[in-house]
């Protein structure tokens, strides 16, 4: 077994560590049945060409990791990193591109702008996802405008998820914290009205006071009060009609460091800060009996994110509103998805009672087809394009437009019955769009920016042995023009020239009757014209991480009992240059342990309790998502995010009526 506290790895290692279960697999009836193992877990493989490496996680992997924040969300997906310890502050990276190149939505709406740079730019609730989709790098036309480095999907619960055969029901769930000595309480009440409509409404309340890193020490700034309320009405009108509206409000307010991605220092004082987002959407789906040329999928969608800072009355607002109108026709073999969506955002910042705020604006039209080719029984095609036409005007009255195609092309062949090989190459184009709203009253642009372009190439392979299957990719990925901040501290915004992703994944999954285990090797860089990039250089843009060699395993002990084990090692890095500083620094590695036990006794099939322990061996260390450490460096000596907080053990009860 892997000591508790290793930190570092390498693909050497890696094989020596999986050599064993190779040895294992010679022994495996090639006949047995992969999929007995009765637990949907996180899937993170090659599916098709265009949508390469890909990551699915529903509401039971989230349950049993009793997620409370992004990091959790995302522990054990080895393409994905969470950077930060602090909720407000964590940024989400793919493959180390930031969220600056990433698409994320909520039941279908686009989280876009930038409201605080020293925050993250999406906050939820994962007690209310039923999945979580991650799609890595620029692919499927139909993952939206300006998916440069991938998708992130969230999707909400809906009342015929919990309600089963009953026709009323609640949720009552209760959780604690060891580490926070924090509380987090649901209630969630569903019913179906009539063979028409059903809905359903949660209250969510989560309590948190500061974190403690694995030495004991109190890390001011990290405790939280976050409410959110949701509502979801759900009408199956017949005739393959449905109809949803759903409304969702989650406030978070508590003293939090000013900037709240660092530590604390004599420059970064306690302050109050608060955060509220409003989504609303309205879906319609027809899926037309008897006719497999109709499958509509549309939607209408407004999202607000706003910032507030009690001390200085100053707030930054992202509005957003859009809408997608698609349809799926099967003909031939083919499957094509094809439509228009739309997107319009508006950042606004300044003192709150300002009747004239900072205001930037921008657009994007799209329109987009998607087409899966059954070529042979063997051979998958995936291709097709976008065309999207951007549009910007900056608070000085500067107006951005471009407009472009972003085409894909991918296979996934299979060579022999146990042999699959895929590939693809895509293209995204993100055009200029709205600024950081804390950042507008002293922003320029430069007036010539152009718009990014994403070219990603992707090649892998799935061999299944019996119950193994042995998975290897490799990706290259260059946004050209990537659009940025001029360093070191500039408002300025330019192109900095091409942003540069590019390595290689292993994996070996093992699906039994009981158990299952997934290790997922990454080996990843992430440069801007030959300089590593470091989050606090390029932030939202993108991140650098050492190797990282991820588990995930479960075992049912009964019918009513599993345990799990999810394990994240990441390998050091040294000697960084960072041009902001004219310094160097070092990342050092760390390896982080968590355990869970999920039980639902017999006695009584209502009710389930959940035991995690996170960061079980209490390793202190900073994740590599985090600002980076300066402290060494002259006149940087407050730069450096927070570690990691220590050992948490969590216990959960649900209760359904």
């Amino acid at each position: 077994m892997i000591a508790p506290n290793a930190s570092r790895l390498s693909p050497l290692a890696l094989a020596i560590a999986l050599a064993p279960l190779g040895a294992v697999a010679q022994n495996v009836t090639p006949d047995a049945d992969p999929q007995q193992h009765n637990r949907t877990l996180i899937s993170e493989e090659l599916v098709v060409v265009g949508q390469p490496l890909d990551s699915l996680m529903n509401s039971d992997d989230i349950e049993r990791k009793q997620a409370n924040d992004l990091d959790d969300i995302f522990s054990g997906v080895s393409s994905v990193l969470v950077g930060g310890s602090v909720g407000a502050a964590q940024k989400i990276y793919v493959r180390n591109l930031g969220e600056d190149t990433l698409n994320i939505m909520v039941d279908g709406a686009t989280q876009s702008g930038v409201t605080y740079h020293h925050t993250g730019r999406i906050s939820v609730e994962p007690e209310l996802l039923k999945q979580v989709r991650v799609q890595v790098g620029a692919g499927d036309a139909t993952n939206g405008p300006g998916a440069l480095g991938g998708a992130i999907r969230f999707e909400t619960k809906d009342p015929e998820d919990l309600l089963g055969s009953d026709n009323f029901g609640a949720l009552l769930k209760t959780g604690y914290f060891s580490n926070t000595e924090g509380t987090k309480n649901s209630a969630t009440v569903y019913g179906r009205f009539n063979d028409t409509l059903s809905a359903m409404a949660s209250y969510v309340d989560a309590d948190q006071d500061n974190m403690e890193d694995a030495k004991g020490n109190e890390l001011p700034g990290t405790n939280s009060d976050q409410g959110l309320g949701f509502v979801k009405l759900v009408g199956d009108l017949g005739a393959g009609h449905r109809l949803s509206l759903s409304h969702e409000r989650l406030t978070e307010e508590g003293e939090k460091l000013t900037r709240p991605e660092w530590g604390q220092g004599p420059n970064n004082p306690l302050r109050e800060l608060e955060f509220e987002r409003e989504t609303s959407t309205l879906k319609y789906q027809w899926d037309a009996p008897g006719n497999e040329a109709l499958l509509v999928d549309a939607n209408v969608y407004a999202t607000e994110f706003n910032i507030y800072r009690p001390w200085d009355n100053y707030t930054s607002t992202v509005d957003t509103q859009g809408f997608t109108l698609g349809n799926t026709s099967k003909l031939a073999g083919h499957s094509v998805e094809y439509g228009v969506d739309y997107r319009d955002d508006e950042v606004t910042a300044g003192e709150a009672d300002d009747a004239n705020p900072f205001t930037e604006t921008s657009e994007v039209l799209g329109l987009f087809v998607q087409d899966r080719y059954q070529a042979t029984d063997r051979l998958l095609l995936s291709f097709g394009t976008r065309y999207d036409e951007f549009e910007a005007v900056d608070k000085e009255g500067n107006e951005f437009i471009e407009e472009g195609f972003s085409p894909n092309l991918g296979f996934s062949f299979e060579a022999t019955r146990r042999l699959t090989v895929s590939g693809g190459y895509a293209e995204a184009l993100r055009g200029v769009e709205t600024n950081d709203g804390f950042k507008l009253f002293g922003t320029t642009n430069d007036p010539d920016l152009k718009a990014e372009r994403a070219k990603n190439l992707e090649f892998g392979a799935d061999y299944e042995l019996g119950r193994f299957m042995f998975s290897a990719g490799v990706h290259d990925v260059t946004i050209e023009d990537a659009i940025g901040n001029a360093v070191p501290w500039s408002r300025h915004y330019e192109n900095l020239g091409d942003l540069e992703s590019e390595g290689y994944t292993l994996g070996l999954t093992y699906s039994g009757q009981r158990l299952f285990s997934k290790w997922t090797f990454l080996d990843t860089t992430a440069e801007i014209d030959g300089e590593q990039v470091t989050r606090y250089s390029y932030g939202y843009l993108g991140t650098s991480t050492g190797d990282t060699l991820s588990i995930d395993t479960s075992y049912q002990i009964t019918d009513g009992l599993d345990a799990g084990w999810i394990a994240t090692l990441v390998e050091g890095m040294d000697d960084i240059y960072v041009v902001a500083a004219d310094a160097t620094v070092d990342k050092p590695g760390y390896g982080v342990h968590d355990f869970y036990l999920h039980w639902e006794p017999r006695v009584s099939e209502n009710l389930s309790m959940t035991l995690t322990v996170k960061n079980a061996f209490n390793k202190q260390y900073l994740d590599h998502g985090s600002i980076e450490d300066f402290t060494h460096v002259p006149d940087y000596d407050g730069i450096v995010g927070y570690p990691a907080p220590g050992r948490d053990i969590r216990l959960s009860l649900a209760l359904r009526f």
